[in-house]
């Protein structure tokens, strides 16, 4: 919400109100359909030898982890890595596509979106964008 300036005329100052309410109004209205669409939200990556598939939920919940007997002959800890790269990777994508969901119904002028963006834009930047698996 905008504060008023106290060099602002008293009808700008009721107009940035007004703006700030209806804003509030629409992403009230808006907020059950986001809620869903996040809640249902799911990035499934996979290794490159398509041996190990895991997924995550919006929140980063680990859903699915498959591991096939040929990934085993790998060893215990390289497949441990490979696991948690895939979960960090898949982690990755559902934040992108919550982001994609907040964006189109909330707007990409929305300050939540914006704030979104920001931290997983910086997330991007330190993590180096994603790491392994395929899509």
């Amino acid at each position: 919400m905008d504060v008023p300036s106290v060099f602002e005329s008293p009808e700008d100052s009721l107009a940035k109100i007004r703006d700030d309410v209806e804003r509030a109004e629409a992403r009230a209205t808006v907020l059950p359909k986001l809620q869903d669409q996040i809640a249902q939200a799911r990035a499934r990556v996979v290794s490159r030898q398509r041996d190990i598939a895991v997924e995550v939920d919006s929140s980063g919940v680990l859903t699915v982890l498959d591991i096939t007997d040929a990934a085993l002959s790998r060893g215990g800890r390289a497949v441990s890595r490979e696991v948690l790269d895939l979960i960090a990777a898949a982690t990755l994508d559902v934040r992108k596509e919550t982001l994609a969901i907040s964006k189109e119904l909330l707007g990409e002028d929305d300050p939540i979106v914006k704030l979104t963006e920001a931290q997983l834009d910086t997330d991007l930047e330190e993590h180096g964008g994603r790491k392994g698996g395929l899509k």
